[in-house]
């Protein structure tokens, strides 16, 4: 179902990364959007970065932990023998263990009927019922697994802020007849079991976020910005619940996953924008783009339209730089997929903290991922905001 894809490299101001796209399945699809600033062009800075004070989040994750998080392995190949095969493969052997030596209180807890819909979850020591911080691994709707959350700062962060967090696993495209969609959908199935089962667990069905890499972060948004899939008239008790958060987080993240989009996004050509949808398999001519399956698939998993201001807080850090990218990572992950998103949420009204260092795009806030779930999640919500 999928074509290899290719090998891609790029710079980053302290080192040589090598990334590619390991997101997306079927449906990388559709119309160019509308118009955007030209690519590389300046980014108003804040008054903060303007005067040369630092607003880089505090406890920024690094390329390398957001690589992972991702399912992208720094010598850019894809096989048997690439490296996020073998990160993967070490992760696959770890403990569920965080790296403040807590270990995961509910280990592979099933949530749906496939094999893959199983989660860990390590609970809050609070008494009270806590905030659920939700891990949705990158890995191209293809591979990884929540696994890649065991050796996450992240993850320890989290934990000591208050938090309850869980990992999940998903199916991967190619187990759904909906590919991507599919994979999507079980992580609001998720979101649902927890509502369900909130006592059981000691987690406050009201506060609920998830964040993600690549593929975890297209899930996390399209979850974020999907209007609400409660079915109040089920005989399923769980459909019934609630899908929507009360915030989200995304690294590396693409703006949309309608590929021709990014032909103004990025200053790309149609054509390459075609070749990244051909390479990922499943499309064999523009043509293919305009399916009526395809066309309902678009707008399904489109995030800058499904976007409105009702939606969430949301929270967006790439971190690669800003040139016209020419390879397959590059494209997937540019920092203008973030100013993208930026300027579609200041449209609608919606509030987003959006970090794209490369391109000088920072927020005054000088949150972290960490410190905006807190702000947005715990009661002292104040006291844990990150200063410059």
């Amino acid at each position: 179902m999928y074509a290899p894809l290719l090998r891609q490299s790029m710079k980053t101001k302290t080192k040589v990364l090598w990334l590619l796209s390991l997101w997306g399945a079927s449906g990388l699809i559709c119309p160019v959007f509308g118009a955007e600033p030209a690519p590389g062009s300046p980014v108003k800075k804040s008054k903060a970065a303007e005067s040369g004070k630092s607003t880089e989040p505090r406890k920024r994750i690094s390329n390398e932990e957001m690589a992972a998080m991702a399912g992208v392995g720094p010598d850019g190949t894809f096989g048997p023998s690439d490296d996020f095969g073998r990160v993967l493969n070490e992760a696959l052997k770890r403990e569920p263990v965080a790296k403040n030596g807590r270990r995961a209180a509910d280990i592979n807890v099933k949530y749906g009927d496939h094999e893959r819909n199983t989660f860990d979850l390590w609970r809050s020591d609070a008494r009270d019922p806590a905030p659920l911080v939700i891990f949705i691994h990158g890995g191209g709707f293809r591979r990884g697994d929540k696994a890649l959350l065991y050796n996450s700062s992240v993850l320890a962060d989290l934990l000591d802020a208050g938090f309850s967090v869980a990992g999940i696993n998903y199916r991967f495209a190619k187990q759904s007849p909906e590919g991507s969609l599919g994979s999507m959908k079980d992580t609001a199935r998720f979101v649902q079991f927890m509502r369900h089962h909130a006592k059981t667990y000691n987690i406050d069905p009201h506060k609920i976020a998830c964040y993600g890499g690549s593929a975890g972060a297209v899930a996390s948004l399209w979850l974020a910005l999907t209007d609400d899939m409660a079915e109040p008239g089920s005989q399923d008790p769980i459909a019934r619940e609630s899908t929507r958060l009360n915030c989200v987080g995304a690294m590396a993240t693409p703006a949309t996953q309608d590929v021709l989009k990014w032909v103004d996004i990025l200053g790309i050509s149609r054509e390459q924008a075609m070749g990244f949808s051909k390479a990922l398999g499943g499309i064999e001519s523009e043509a293919d783009l305009f399916t009526e399956k395809n066309i309902r698939l678009r707008q399904q998993t489109d995030l800058i339209t499904l976007m409105s201001r009702d939606d969430p807080p949301m929270f967006v850090h790439n971190s690669e730089t800003g040139e016209v990218p020419t390879g397959y990572g590059h494209m997937a992950h540019h920092p203008n997929h973030a100013r993208a998103l930026k300027q579609r949420a200041d449209e609608v009204g919606m509030e987003a903290v959006v970090y794209a260092p490369e391109i000088g795009l920072v927020d005054p806030s000088g949150d972290s991922l960490v410190s905006f779930f807190a702000r947005h999640l715990l009661p002292k919500a104040a006291a844990v905001r990150s200063k410059p």
